[in-house]
């Protein structure tokens, strides 16, 4: 079954079709998932380990999202179904990834679940293209080459299967930075014309057919590209309203617990008016065509993984309002949004989206200013820590407002 064909009138501004939006919706499994591995000790084994299987389902994710951009009217929805069951069966084991790895359990099924559902998902993604088709912006989501360590990983036990795992991703990060689209193209075309030799040998007295399988690039469309990763931060964000609502429906009803509520909910609001309001593709400060669509990605990536860190925090602000935040805790909400200022500034300077005096301010406000509160904000409520956060947040909202352009 294929989604039915656009109209012509209507495919120079092509959406998100309906078979998209509900395969997105595993991105809310998978960040509600991911607040387990957030939700108990935080230190550094939690935050790599948080790292490590965000990047895995964002991987995985991408690796459907893009075929459906490029396959547009012939996208299979059968094939994004059975993307969707392997990153709820990804999501459905995080929780037991996180008490195995963070908890000393000693129960490695979950983890084998998780890299079991991964290869898959990758392998069956990187199958969806037709044959002799090249993804020139981002080839990584048809090489598997990164799935061999996680393979290797189902034999062995303890810290060496999350190594093995770091590996396999690290070597998707590597092979996003160094390949490019014409390496791929003559890697490819090689291939596969090797493998058509092999198959046709010639027998004595026919002339060989010296023409071969022809391999061509395919792009993804822009306009539907930034539309499906501005729907990704807005899922994550939603996602962290839902944990904050959730913390609020178990709290003592209160005045204080209004102002934390209204507060947590300025600032998710806040993010998204600058990442999908005043920004392009999710990400904020950046405008249409400014960046190669690799490092839009890139960026979405680092942004949406730090958006989905800020519900945890927040959740145990509305819980305890009037105690300062754990140390922990603290430099978790306060780093979260200094990397995502830091973010946008990289995306603002990279994109040439602003100017001398705007960098410097966003570099103040937005770094600065969160660092110093979780440097000396020590004694501070979380509630008002979250007030002052959110002002921050406001300000740049209303300078975008009034100086950038629409």
């Amino acid at each position: 079954m294929n989604i039915d064909e656009e109209p012509q009138d209507t495919r120079i501004e092509r959406h998100a079709s309906w078979a998209e939006l509900f395969f997105d919706l595993v991105a809310v499994a998978g960040v509600a998932a991911l607040a387990h591995v957030l939700g108990s000790e935080l230190d550094a084994t939690a935050l790599g380990l948080y790292a490590l299987l965000f990047l895995a389902l964002w991987l995985s994710w991408t690796t459907f999202m893009l075929y459906s951009n490029v396959a547009a009217g012939q996208t299979r929805v059968l094939r994004l179904m059975v993307g969707m069951f392997g990153l709820g069966v990804m999501a459905a084991s995080v929780p037991g990834v996180a008490h195995t790895v963070l908890e000393h359990g000693s129960d490695v099924f979950p983890l084998n679940v998780f890299a079991i559902a991964y290869i898959a998902t990758r392998v069956y993604g990187s199958k969806s293209w037709q044959r002799g088709a090249v993804l020139l912006d981002f080839p990584v989501v048809q090489y598997s080459v990164g799935l061999l360590p996680w393979f290797a990983s189902l034999w062995v036990h303890g810290h060496w299967k999350l190594a093995l795992w770091a590996v396999g991703v690290g070597l998707d990060l590597l092979l996003i930075l160094v390949l490019s689209a014409s390496r791929v193209l003559q890697r490819v075309q090689s291939y596969l014309t090797a493998q058509e030799h092999t198959r046709r040998r010639p027998r004595s007295g026919v002339r060989p057919d010296s023409t071969g399988p022809v391999v061509h690039g395919v792009s993804v469309e822009p306009a539907h590209l930034s539309e499906r990763l501005g729907l990704f931060v807005i899922i994550v964000l939603g996602e962290s309203v839902v944990q904050v609502v959730t913390a609020a429906s178990e709290a003592r009803y209160s005045i204080g617990l209004l102002a934390t509520a209204m507060a947590s909910f300025v600032l998710l609001a806040g993010m998204f008016g600058l990442s999908v309001v005043f920004g392009y593709a999710g990400l904020p400060h950046l405008r249409a065509g400014r960046i190669p669509t690799r490092a839009a990605l890139g960026l979405h990536c680092l942004v949406t993984g730090v958006v989905a860190t800020v519900a945890v925090p927040l959740s145990m602000v509305v819980r305890h309002g009037a105690d300062p935040l754990p140390e922990q805790g603290r430099w978790l909400l306060c780093g979260a949004v200094a990397a995502y200022f830091t973010l946008g500034v990289l995306t603002s300077v990279v994109s040439h989206s602003s100017d001398l005096q705007r960098t410097v301010s966003r570099v103040i406000t937005g770094i600065a200013a969160p660092l110093l509160l979780g440097l000396l904000a020590t004694a501070v409520s979380g509630r008002m820590l979250v007030v002052y956060l959110a002002l921050i947040v406001l300000a740049h909202l209303w300078f975008e407002r009034r100086l950038g352009p629409r």
